[in-house]
């Protein structure tokens, strides 16, 4: 790559960068994120092209240089009005950020002539240009990337509609329904008892043949059983006044009176 491509490419991306910035744009993750990196790493791999060989003095002057861009880069982003618009995130950057481009090709312009001075050949050509732009938009995108972290504002959606990161097309009635439990839900007061089934006995059994098995009605407490109840018995067959003694010593002349009777007649 000549110098002059290599300087007409630079300014025409500082030049689109500049004019999207001030007039704003939703911001998209590859363009914020990944291009950057690409040019970074294209303006590393460029340094020692075309038969350059980089000096000691030339990473002194370099790494100089990649503090100072990062740092206006950082300064940029901070100044960056940043908010959600549609759902997602939009930026612009204030006219007075002008200065903070200004001050970059200043730094460049100055670190040119001292890395020349020092016999830093490489460092001192277009060739770090690149690298030094894809350091800057690094620095600027470190904040626009904590912005949306720290706010949970998705990046705006790629050409293929899916947001940079998240990786979802849109939001939670985009995504795909977990699987179902396979636990029953837990029975509380807003949920009916289940219709556990009867347990088998007299009313089953009365259900079934109600004339082999009768109802059974038990009396109160304290009441005499019905006459001719099978079970009970007449009403005034046991009496219930004057407690267990009583009871005990009328049965006991029963027995006797008929004892008595039986050995008159068997005489």
């Amino acid at each position: 790559m000549s110098e002059v491509i290599r300087v007409l490419a630079v300014v025409a991306i500082i030049g689109y960068v500049i004019g999207r910035q001030l007039m704003g744009e939703p911001l998209r993750g590859k363009r914020v994120v990944l291009l950057p990196v690409i040019l970074a790493v294209a303006g590393v791999a460029d340094l020692g092209e075309h038969g350059r060989h980089v000096q000691l003095a030339d990473v002194i002057c370099l790494v100089i240089s990649g503090l100072i861009a990062v740092t206006i880069g950082l300064l940029q982003g901070r100044m960056m009005r940043l908010e959600s618009r549609n759902g997602a995130l939009w930026g612009q950057m204030p006219v007075r950020g002008l200065w903070l481009w200004a001050l970059l090709v200043g730094s460049r312009l100055i670190m040119t002539v001292i890395a020349l001075a020092v016999g830093a050949k490489v460092a001192g050509s277009s060739a770090p240009v690149i690298m030094l732009l894809g350091i800057n938009r690094l620095g600027q995108a470190a904040i626009v990337m904590r912005h949306a972290l720290a706010t949970g504002i998705p990046f705006a959606p790629e050409k293929d509609g899916r947001s940079f990161l998240s990786g979802q097309a849109g939001g939670a009635a985009s995504r795909p329904a977990g699987p179902a439990s396979q636990h029953p839900p837990q029975h509380g007061p807003g949920y009916p008892e289940p219709d556990w089934p009867r347990a088998a006995g007299q009313d089953s059994q009365h259900e079934a043949d109600p004339a082999g098995y009768p109802r059974r009605v038990l009396p109160a407490a304290g009441d005499a059983g019905p006459a001719g109840d099978p079970e009970t018995g007449p009403a005034g067959s046991i009496p219930h006044g004057g407690g267990a003694t009583p009871d005990l010593a009328a049965m006991l002349a029963c027995l006797a009176g008929t004892w008595l009777a039986r050995r008159q007649r068997g005489r």
